[in-house]
């Protein structure tokens, strides 16, 4: 705080009494002059060492005191002083000069003394009346004179009060002051030039663009012909054949290798992911029109009842109602029972699918049956609700079609 701040907070906490006091004390300190941080320690018994060490008088303290107390090193001594208000009031009030009256000592007159008095002084005395002296007419001034003089009497000014325009000055410079060195740092950067940007010259970097979060995969469809399913990736043992259009569970994920349950007896398989889709269309083909198409599409030699009849029998019905197969054939997945143009698959003890090993259809005639559920350039499938209708191109153009009933 600025020690003119504190002069005002000591001026409004303090009363005149108390401040008389200390300037009292401080001009009789100072009467034989000597330094102001001499006087602050001879008064208080300590030491300052932000006071003047220039020699002052009392003389110099009262002008201070009628010129608005500006000076600064007489304003660094008062205020300190009047913190310490406390030691110079203890030490007592300096007394006023006053003089001593010293009593007179009483004579008693003589007794001639007292006898000439009562001869002299009668003992009632008659009052003189004082003689009327008369005015003369000339010191009697006119009535235009007294009319003139009534005219040149101005009323009389009232009193003015005493001014504290020195007080209110003195506050007004602090203000100022202050405001001033507050808003000075504002102003120096005001007046500055704005510090170059560090941002604009480093480079951004580009924020990373999302990674779409990819869904892992529950299942898949071959999407060629025949595909090799692998005991491991890369390796050159096969586990199973599929075909195009077979779907199958994923059971993991290993770069460019899915793992595949085949359905049976806990067997997998690994495929390349090139080998699959992920996506399938689903039904092109009702079931009516796909039953239908079979009765006239293929050879009808041991089908004695409807195509879907053979795919709701076991491997005994089937025998029973076709007869004993002219050759077999297995794999770790399936049981194969070879007839004349027609083979049987059969899966855990039941009819699987029904294939023509060798038909008179072609690619283009198949394809009459409407827009198929996926096509490739030697395989086309068709799908209804309840059946899976496949054509096979093989390299001597000759096809072989397959029907199998799909697991709802």
């Amino acid at each position: 705080m600025h020690v003119s701040e504190r002069l005002l907070q000591l001026y409004a906490t303090l009363d005149r009494q108390t401040r008389d006091v200390v300037q009292q004390r401080i001009e009789t300190n100072l009467a034989d002059g000597k330094s102001l941080a001499a006087s602050y320690h001879e008064l208080t018994g300590e030491t300052n060492d932000s006071l003047s060490v220039e020699e002052k008088s009392a003389t110099d303290f009262s002008n201070w005191l009628k010129e608005g107390k500006t000076e600064l090193v007489f304003l660094t001594y008062y205020v300190a002083l009047l913190e310490k208000r406390e030691k110079l009031q203890s030490e007592g009030v300096i007394p006023q000069t006053v003089e001593s009256i010293v009593p007179k000592p009483i004579t008693q007159p003589s007794p001639q003394e007292t006898m000439k008095s009562e001869i002299e002084t009668p003992a009632n005395p008659t009052p003189t009346k004082p003689r009327y002296v008369p005015v003369p007419d000339s010191a009697i001034p006119s009535r235009t004179e007294r009319l003139k003089s009534y005219r040149e009497i101005k009323p009389a000014r009232p009193r003015r009060k005493k001014s504290h325009d020195w007080l209110l000055g003195l506050i007004a410079i602090i203000l100022l002051s202050v405001g001033s060195y507050a808003a000075y740092p504002t102003v120096k950067d005001l007046l500055q030039p704005p510090p170059a940007s560090t941002k604009a010259t480093e480079a951004v970097a580009p924020e990373p663009e999302p990674v779409a979060e990819t869904k892992a995969l529950e299942e898949v469809w071959i999407g060629v012909k025949h595909a090799p399913l692998l005991s491991e990736p890369n390796s050159e043992d096969v586990v199973y054949v599929a075909d195009i259009g077979d779907r199958y569970d994923v059971l993991e994920e290993r770069d460019d290798a899915l793992l595949l349950d085949l359905g049976v007896n806990d067997l997998t398989g690994w495929v390349s992911r090139e080998e699959v889709v992920t996506e399938w269309s689903g039904l092109s083909i009702s079931d009516p029109d796909l039953l239908k198409w079979l009765t006239v599409g293929v050879d009808q030699v041991y089908l004695y009842e409807p195509a879907e009849a053979y795919l709701e029998m076991t491997r005994d019905q089937l025998v029973e109602v076709v007869g004993e197969p002219y050759g077999l054939d297995s794999d770790d997945l399936n049981e194969y029972l070879i007839y004349n143009g027609i083979f049987f698959t059969i899966q855990n003890g039941r009819v699987e699918a029904i294939d023509w090993p060798s038909t008179i259809q072609t690619k283009e005639m198949f394809l009459k049956l409407g827009e198929p559920t996926y096509e490739i350039e030697d395989g086309v499938v068709y799908e209804s609700q309840n059946y899976s209708l496949r054509l096979f191109v093989k390299e001597n153009e000759s096809t072989r079609v397959r029907v199998t009933k799909l697991d709802n």
